[in-house]
């Protein structure tokens, strides 16, 4: 997990200060990006939900660089329909 953390915390680093994002931006990214460390992370994981809940847990943990909005965007997911999705804004 130690490798995914350190791609999230990445990805991160380069939004823009003060832009908003969601989870299925990061997890885009992820797979654009970093796609063997995704696949490579989902240990025990039985359904896509639940790895995509630790993501966003995970974007959260770093609170030295994001804030969490209350609230919720609604977004394209990787199974190409839109969802809800917990937002987060990047900090100065």
């Amino acid at each position: 997990m130690e490798q995914l953390e350190k791609a999230i915390k990445e990805i991160i680093t380069k939004i823009p200060a003060d832009y908003y994002f969601d989870v299925h931006m990061i997890i885009q990214k992820l797979l654009q990006d970093y796609d063997d460390t995704y696949l490579l992370s989902t240990e025990n994981y039985t359904a896509t939900f639940q790895y995509h809940s630790k993501i966003s847990a995970i974007i959260g943990s770093n609170i030295e660089l994001i804030e969490t909005i209350n609230g919720k965007s609604y977004s394209k997911n990787i199974h190409d329909k839109f969802s809800e999705c917990n937002i987060f804004k990047r900090k100065k």
